[in-house]
């Protein structure tokens, strides 16, 4: 089974789902927008079986309406993990309430942008965590390299707490093999509870470099984390350089040095591991 973990769709209907751009990264939802039916579609077609519905913090903001309605598309395909806003008054209360969508699974704390997130573990963070493990959702962190330590302070706050880094916290690769300017990332491997996901983002930064390519960096990544704390995910419609198809083939590239267990691990089995209302479903 494979597993797509990190997916934005983005609503045609801008009259019902207005875009709200945060400002943060490119316009990539106004070049190439993909909504729920058509990524159903289109990742059937390419042999996913299941997927996590991320919010796009880039079009919706913390306006989760669409991901959260985009569940009823294929309610048994889908999961979805929303953006909380931590500057408002009562963030936890936010999350409680959207947690109660069926299908709803995560929350994902968005710390790119805007300076340096001192909230993230400071009080705001903190309610978002506790919300989180009360609710049993995945915390899905999407923090820059130098910001990795404080994923490190929250997990020893919250230490049963299942997390799933987003684009493996964008580590540099330059280089190529053993990555020693990705060291903020490997020194998160000695957490358990913390997962990678490995999008198209970053394999696409181990293919540009001299040597390596996307394999060596998976191995790598299995090698310091353990196959079962890897997750695959396209990135799609946000990374578009190249169709759904290639992106799934991509994942596929990426795992081939893996032991057959391990890849299987990779590309589905501990994603449902995380997510356990997709296989279910």
């Amino acid at each position: 089974m494979i597993v797509d973990t990190h997916v934005h769709v983005v609503a045609h209907d801008t009259r019902r789902y207005p875009l709200r751009p945060s400002g943060v990264g490119s316009q990539w939802f106004r070049e190439h927008p993909v909504s729920v039916e058509e990524y159903a579609t289109v990742s059937e077609r390419c042999g996913v079986d299941r997927a996590v519905l991320v919010q796009a913090h880039g079009a919706y903001g913390t306006d989760n309406r669409y991901v959260v309605d985009a569940l009823t598309a294929a309610p048994d395909r889908f999961v979805a993990v929303g953006i909380v806003d931590p500057a408002e008054p009562d963030p936890a209360a936010t999350l409680r309430q959207l947690a109660r969508a069926p299908g709803f699974a995560g929350v994902r704390l968005f710390a790119v942008g805007g300076g340096a997130p001192t909230w993230f573990d400071d009080a705001p963070g903190d309610a978002l965590w506790a919300a989180a493990t009360e609710l049993d959702l995945r915390v899905v962190a999407t923090l820059l390299a130098p910001d990795l330590p404080r994923l490190a302070r929250m997990v020893a706050r919250f230490p049963g707490t299942p997390v799933v880094l987003d684009h493996c916290g964008f580590p540099d690769l330059a280089g190529g093999p053993p990555y020693p300017h990705a060291e903020p990332l490997f020194a998160l491997a000695d957490l358990p509870s913390v997962h990678l996901n490995v999008t198209s983002h970053v394999l696409e930064h181990a293919e540009q470099q001299a040597s390596g390519g996307p394999a060596a960096f998976v191995a790598r990544l299995a090698e310091a984390f353990g196959a079962e704390r890897l997750v695959w995910g396209s990135d799609y419609p946000q990374t578009h350089d190249r169709s759904y198809a290639e992106l799934v083939a991509l994942g596929l590239v990426a795992c081939a040095a893996l032991a057959p267990v391990d890849q299987d691990a990779f590309l589905g089995a501990t994603a449902l591991r995380l997510w356990p209302a997709l296989a279910a479903r």
